[in-house]
């Protein structure tokens, strides 16, 4: 995974350094071929006067095909100067607004949405050639606000929602190059930092109301995204074949949110914050990654029926999913990742279940790496293959092999470690009732667990009798250790289609 973007329309309007002449003719049609190349229908004005060209009435219409309806944004005039270095500078108004309007079978009858929107300090230079352009921009300020939501019956009273975001200072660039079949856009941006502010009320139910609010530090992105021209996209399974692809990455510096939802004598409200975060994701016609992190993520809120507030923290939490999908006849690579590290809880959480402080508070995690090897019988990127593979009895794809690392299970003054690896045989589909067969071992290192018991059982939790059961249970799969409660464990699958724990054959 390598960076990260969001492909929004003003953030390609940019650039910096000049390769050869432009024209301010190119460099409209530059963005225009950019929106069309998605799949947009755009039309506009266009004005020429000297070294000046004026774009008004600008409508990007989108489609919605599987629900036979569109969506048309107008967008704010666009003025293009031609600077006289060869490059153009671009313009537009530093209070305008966006409709976006809603159609169904031709008919624009769904309503609409008009934003406000108001810029400080804005520059944008765009230089290069018609096929390799390179935007640069930079603002002290951007801000974008909901003036008005209209539906086909009435138009809704302003205080029914309110919403604005705001961001900066902001700085990027961007490349936009065209080939023979693909356009790819490469871009990094700073947007500052991000506040917004949103607030309803229920216009049947005055007792009804919410408020979210919060700001995001440092919000930064980078990203490549190719796309193919005159992709069908109507057909992913088509347009990732012809080459559509996208690598981004979005990182921010901490942030915090405060929300207050009302619902009668009913309140929710309380206190997200985190002091940093990233979201990646890949995506090709071969494979998709996603990976989700945040560091230092709090929680404060409190709730109906609860008369005290909810106080948790993670140290680290972590999330990333690698899933082939292409065809294949040979195994691909997928994972699996999960951490939620150093989770602590306010003392008022724990005395529900543990007054008399009889269990160890230390921070808790939980967390494990899985990589697999996976074999795809059909794109994954067309769901028409898969059922029909489905429906014949069949799988769309076989698991060949799978390595477990970094297990951890650590809480309340026990822990758990883990790691192995398998291989599966897909012809033998009866040792393990339809299942392929693994062979490998799995590795187990267990400590703190009779304490745990003891502490259940002098909390009243856990019966005498019970606890008997899992002491007969953990004597049977595990072997002491060194030290004083603790054990180690090694589970097998043979060849044989045998189970066996430490050497014992359970199966």
């Amino acid at each position: 995974m390598k960076r990260f973007a969001t492909a929004s329309a003003l953030a390609l309007v940019l650039s910096g350094p000049a390769y050869a002449d432009i024209t301010p003719q190119q460099a409209w049609d530059s963005l225009e071929s950019y929106m069309s190349g998605f799949g947009y229908e755009v039309s506009a004005t266009e004005t020429a006067s000297g070294d000046t060209l004026t774009v008004t009435d600008i409508t990007i219409t989108v489609p919605v095909p599987e629900e036979d309806a569109s969506v048309g944004v107008t967008m704010p005039d666009m003025t293009y100067t031609a600077k006289g270095d060869g490059s153009v500078d671009l313009s537009m108004p530093e209070s305008s607004q966006i409709v976006i309007t809603f159609s169904e079978d031709g008919e624009p009858s769904e309503g609409s949405v008009t934003l406000g929107m108001t810029q400080s300090g804005m520059v944008m230079n765009i230089s290069g050639d018609e096929n390799d352009m390179h935007y640069e921009y930079s603002a002290e300020s951007m801000t974008v606000t909901l003036d008005e939501i209209e539906s086909p019956e009435e138009q809704l009273p302003p205080d029914v929602l309110k919403a604005s975001v705001s961001m900066g200072p902001m700085e990027g660039s961007a490349d936009v190059s065209k080939g023979a079949d693909t356009q790819t856009i490469t871009q990094e941006v700073t947007y500052g930092d991000i506040s917004y502010d949103f607030a309803f009320k229920d216009p049947e139910n005055p007792a009804s109301s919410g408020v979210l609010k919060g700001t995001l530090r440092g919000l930064a992105a980078a990203g490549e995204t190719t796309v193919p021209l005159n992709s069908d996209y109507e057909d992913p399974a088509a347009m990732f074949a012809a080459g559509f692809a996208v690598d981004a990455t979005m990182a921010h510096k901490g942030g915090t949110t405060e929300f207050n939802f009302v619902d009668g004598s009913d309140t929710v409200a309380g206190t997200l914050s985190s002091e940093s975060g990233e979201l990646g994701m890949a995506m090709s016609e071969a494979s998709m990654t996603y990976a989700l992190s945040a560091v230092g993520q709090t929680v404060s809120m409190t709730v109906p029926d609860m008369p005290f507030p909810i106080d948790a923290r993670f140290g680290e939490a972590g999330f990333s999913l690698e899933v082939p999908l292409a065809k294949s006849d040979t195994p691909k690579p997928a994972g699996l990742s999960i951490l939620l590290a150093d989770f602590t809880m306010a003392d008022m959480l724990w005395n529900i279940f543990d007054p008399g402080q009889t269990l160890p508070r230390d921070p808790a995690t939980i967390g494990a790496n899985v990589e697999a090897e996976v074999t795809p019988f059909v794109s994954l990127l067309e769901p028409d293959a898969i059922e029909e593979v489905e429906s014949q009895g069949g799988v769309p794809g076989e698991l060949n092999a799978l390595t477990l690392s970094d297990l951890v299970v650590r809480a309340v003054g026990a822990e758990v470690l883990g790691e192995g690896s398998f291989t599966f045989d897909n012809t033998d589909l009866e040792t393990f009732d339809g299942m392929p067969r693994p062979e490998g071992q799995v590795n187990l290192q267990v400590s703190g667990l009779n304490g745990l018991i003891d502490k259940l059982i002098a909390m009243g939790i856990v019966q005498e009798q019970d606890a008997m059961g899992a002491r007969m249970m953990l004597g049977m799969f595990t072997v002491p250790g060194a030290e004083p409660d603790t054990a180690t464990s090694t589970i097998e699958f043979n060849a044989q289609g045998q189970i066996l724990a430490n050497g014992q054959r359970i199966k």
